[in-house]
């Protein structure tokens, strides 16, 4: 250690008694916040989530008078079916660390609470970031059954480039037909407004509780439509009241922006939200991905326009106390004065009606 100057020798140091920790690494996802409060349901057990379902009508028409009817008994019901998903964030500290330097007047901050929250928002970001991705592919298998997989319909490739031919153990195109299927739209170039218009269309079926809600987009992508269309009176600034977040208004819907939708942003390796989202994916896949999957069309935006309401999109969660975001408590490490603990989550992400949601990627202005 090199010899301390006299001003070093004869000034106290300055120690900030209430310092704030500022985060540089986390994103506030309006997408998880919007589930957790609007769409959440209690996991109360049970070895998968059934989501019924109905993909034909009954056999019937206009007759004369003396037909005989055809009163074949016809199957025009099913069901989807879900596994609850785990995901954990781990705190391992020193027992010296907190039971003896890190206290009293002298510590800046409680270095337990700042690993604490950091558990929670970590995992908030990981279950963030698995919204919009698959739960059938290789080394995604622990993940949610996500938006890529979900609004697909096993010809057109989703926003990762793939397509996915079941959801929920159904076959698409199989007997249910067409039910299970939300065609993406590729725009590969700029968006415009007969897009949005008319993808936001394609979701609708119905009065407003039959359309659309909310619409999830990058930052970059909220920026280009923005710029494009809020002059033309097309797009109105609001707040969702039901989050807070400030939004878009479109049609029906909230359009709201979130660094974790998929885009130029997550797939940069120098982002925080690539951070974040890679280390997640190593961790979860045993280094299977080690890299969050590459965009459809290079440096574009997605946009998701959502029915964002029971029962068209479900966030279950766990209603045991560890398990639905709760902590295990410390427990000390073997032959050391380690000690560890996790938060915990027992999760599942459905959408048992793809055809009310659609998936738009690919722009780049």
């Amino acid at each position: 250690m090199a010899e301390l100057n006299q001003l070093s020798v004869a000034t106290k140091r300055f120690i900030r008694k209430t310092p704030a920790l500022i985060d540089n690494v986390f994103n506030r996802d309006p997408l998880l916040a919007y589930a957790k409060l609007n769409v959440k349901e209690d996991f109360t057990g049970g070895s998968l989530i059934g989501e019924n379902f109905v993909y034909d009508s009954m056999i019937g028409g206009f007759y004369q008078k003396g037909k005989e009817f055809d009163v074949t008994e016809k199957q025009v019901e099913q069901q989807a079916q879900f596994q609850i998903k785990f995901a954990e964030a781990g705190v391992t500290m020193s027992k010296e660390d907190v039971q003896v330097l890190n206290k009293g007047p002298e510590a800046a901050f409680r270095l337990i609470e700042s690993r604490m929250t950091n558990a929670y928002m970590t995992i908030g970001a990981h279950l963030a970031i698995g919204l919009y991705l698959n739960g059938t592919r290789a080394g995604f298998t622990p993940f949610f059954n996500g938006l890529a997989e979900a609004l697909n319909d096993n010809s057109t490739v989703s926003w990762d480039n793939n397509t996915y031919s079941t959801y929920g153990g159904i076959t698409r195109g199989g007997a249910v037909g067409a039910a299970l299927s939300s065609a993406p739209t590729n725009v590969n170039g700029t968006i415009e407004y007969n897009t949005l218009e008319e993808t936001y269309g394609d979701a609708s079926f119905g009065d407003a509780e039959f359309e659309p809600n909310l619409g999830v987009t990058t930052v970059k992508g909220y920026s280009y439509i923005k710029e494009k269309f809020q002059t033309q009176q097309r797009f109105n600034d609001t707040q969702d009241p039901k989050i807070g977040f400030n939004g878009l208004k479109f049609n029906n819907s909230t359009l709201i922006k979130s660094r974790y939708c998929p885009g130029s942003d997550i797939v940069t390796t120098t982002t925080d939200s690539n951070k974040i989202a890679v280390a997640m994916l190593k961790e979860t896949s045993g280094n299977v991905i080690t890299a969050y999957p590459a965009l459809a069309v290079a440096s574009s935006e997605t946009l998701f326009w959502l029915n964002a309401r029971n029962p068209f999109f479900n966030f279950y969660i766990s209603n045991d106390a560890e398990f639905g975001l709760g902590f295990t408590g410390f427990k000390p490490g073997q032959g050391n004065t380690k000690i560890v603990g996790q938060v915990l989550a027992g999760v599942a992400v459905t959408f048992p009606g793809p055809r009310y949601h659609r998936q738009i990627h690919g722009f780049t202005g």
